[in-house]
């Protein structure tokens, strides 16, 4: 008898992994925040996001990200784009040093493990988000990738704790020497994983604030609007990568970066599926 309560409770688990019903559910498990760079755009703006359809995700805004116009013809910005004549200052230090090094944020995406160690790194460069490759590990042998949805498995249901390197100091390139060179070394490639982020002020919280129930964490970081809200930052440099898509016949950048309203609905709806 007791055998065969064994079987049927194993049989009755399997069956409900197998439906989907299983214990893998992301509610109240994970901390999910957005992070804008600069001020929250216009409602009419592509990279408006509507917080309030998204009950399970942190919207916030860094107003205290500062863009100064550099001295440059009409011509170059036009060719240029904006963006890339831009001069970027003030707070969050580590959001402003990764814009002058790469000058946007395209739906780039971390997960912090339990511990507060960049565990994953990666973008939304897509519309499927589950698929998304990012890098969780490096050695001598090369860069390890999965993606965010095994990551998120990885360090949110199993609780994996990622290496943390407490002698990496966080370097973003800072002119195309440092940038080229970073590219030989997966420190410098990846300068995120396997840091601990210093504390950032994201409007009226931070994310020490965020992380204070020691929750694993994802962070999306996108564009927002600059301080007139007169545009999203990221339109500049979707303008030159449509201008390279064109020259190059791959099409426009919009057709592959998705809108940080899509992806974060996308979070919603595969992570936190509500239970009937």
């Amino acid at each position: 008898m007791k055998n065969l309560i064994t079987k049927i409770v194993l049989s009755g688990t399997a069956i409900a992994v197998m439906s989907g019903c299983g214990p893998a559910s992301y509610n109240d498990r994970v901390n999910v925040v957005a992070v804008g760079a600069g001020h929250k755009p216009k409602a009419t703006d592509r990279n408006y996001v509507d917080d309030k359809k998204l009950p399970d995700v942190q919207v916030y805004y860094t107003p205290n990200l500062k863009i100064k116009e550099q001295n440059a013809s009409a011509t170059v910005k036009y060719i240029a784009g904006d963006a890339l004549v831009k001069e970027y200052s003030g707070e969050p230090k580590l959001m402003v040093d990764y814009l002058k090094a790469y000058h946007s944020f395209d739906n780039m995406v971390l997960i912090l493990d339990k511990n507060g160690v960049v565990a994953w790194s990666g973008a939304f460069k897509g519309d499927d988000i589950r698929n998304a490759q990012g890098v969780y590990d490096y050695g001598i042998t090369g860069a390890k990738f999965i993606s965010f949805d095994e990551a998120m498995e990885k360090f949110v249901i199993d609780e994996d704790e990622a290496e943390f390197d407490e002698d990496k100091k966080i370097k973003f390139p800072t002119d195309n020497k440092s940038s080229f060179l970073a590219g030989f070394s997966y420190a410098g490639k990846y300068p995120l994983l396997m840091t601990k982020l210093p504390d950032m002020k994201f409007g009226k919280t931070s994310l020490s604030e965020i992380r204070k129930n020691h929750k694993p964490t994802v962070i999306v970081f996108f564009m927002a609007a600059d301080e007139k809200q007169e545009k999203t930052l990221a339109n500049d440099i979707n303008k030159v990568q449509n201008l390279m898509g064109f020259v190059t016949g791959s099409g426009s950048s919009d057709e592959k970066i998705p809108a940080p309203q899509k992806v974060l609905t996308e979070i919603e709806k595969i992570y936190f599926k509500k239970q009937k």
